[in-house]
């Protein structure tokens, strides 16, 4: 066997530890979630049941990876799928990465983002509802009205400043061009410390054709008492194109019972400002980590429309049950478990 030379074997290992460095600064996650849940909903002609997916949480599956790039800055990027966990189907038929599909930087200086993005409406939801913003529990998600998420959009991240954060989006819209159909505008400003979390959160995005921007706002927060936080939110809608104009407030409360399991009760208003079609709901919510990864939900849930309303008990990804006519109550119970890997 031939002997290496000190200064020869050095050669010969430096590309293989310049390999091995620049794996180590570079990573790619595998990541996902399932979640599965069956209810027993009334929504005007007696009691359904039903198996559906994505009640807590949206099913997923996801790549992230990020890059460093040295300076403290890296380059990063998300595809994210959404799926239906009770029957195997996407969850948006003919889009792979629905959820999102962005690349982007970040660095000291904060964080750039280009591509599909989940809205800061949509973020920054859970800041307002101790249901965390899902299941058939949630008012604020069930009486409200905001675009999850919008394509062709540059978004910005800033660094925290004294619990301050604050970040915006604009949006070129499906055919291009800042007044085209999905064209958008998003800002939030969030603030929390040990005990306050609070947010506001606003977006415009242009309706399909093109002729009316729509226009959502969320505002409120929460404060952390030890045991019991409570939430105050308020979600509001200006669509001209679907005469909507109306506003939602909600009170809830998180009780966490022990580090494994916490319950939530909650009150929703929604005033129609157009017309006399109000809402309100009133829901529970229990829930129990059974695992770091595995966790089991309960919910129960009343809704009451007035006039031809027509609200739904839905969930994180989901539309829910549809009425049995305009202004029927629905009302039910859903059990779920959520699996993450």
């Amino acid at each position: 066997m031939k002997r290496l030379t000190p200064r020869y074997a050095a050669l010969v290992a430096l590309p293989l530890l310049a390999a091995s460095n620049a794996h180590a600064q570079s990573s790619v996650t595998v990541y996902g979630l399932v979640d599965t849940f069956v209810q027993y909903v009334d929504t005007g002609k007696g009691y359904t049941a039903a198996m559906k997916s994505s009640g807590q949480y949206g099913s997923r599956i996801g790549f992230r990876g990020s890059e460093d790039i040295g300076g403290g800055n890296k380059i990063d990027f998300d595809l994210e799928n959404g799926f239906n966990s009770n029957d195997g189907t996407f969850s948006t038929a003919g889009s792979l990465f629905n959820r999102q599909a962005w690349v982007g930087a970040s660095g000291n200086w904060g964080s750039v983002r280009a591509g599909r993005q989940n809205s800061l409406l949509f973020l920054n939801e859970g800041r307002l509802d101790a249901f965390g913003g899902a299941t058939q529990a949630s008012g604020i998600d069930n009486l409200s009205v905001y675009t999850y998420r919008t394509s062709n959009t540059v978004g910005y991240f800033s660094p925290k400043f004294a619990g301050f954060q604050a970040s915006g989006y604009i949006g070129l819209g499906d055919a291009g061009g800042f007044r085209s159909g999905g064209s958008n505008y998003q800002f939030a400003l969030t603030y929390d410390n040990q005990a306050i979390s609070a947010v506001y959160a606003m977006q415009g995005v242009r309706n399909a054709n093109a002729t009316s921007t729509e226009r959502s706002t969320f505002a409120g927060g929460s404060y952390d008492f030890g045991a019991i936080r409570l939430y105050a939110g308020y979600a509001g809608a200006s669509w001209d194109d679907m005469h909507i104009n109306i506003r939602s407030v909600e009170f809830s409360g998180r009780w966490t019972i022990s580090p494994f399991a916490w319950v939530a009760l909650g009150y929703t208003f929604l005033q129609d400002r157009i017309s006399s079609n109000d809402a309100a709901q009133y829901s529970a919510l229990f829930d129990y980590a059974l695992s770091k990864r595995t966790s089991f939900y309960a919910a129960v849930s009343w809704l009451d429309n007035r006039g031809t309303a027509q609200y739904r008990l839905a969930g994180a990804a989901n539309a829910g049950l549809a009425l049995a006519y305009p202004g029927a109550p629905a009302r039910g119970v859903q059990v779920g478990v959520v699996q993450a890997f």
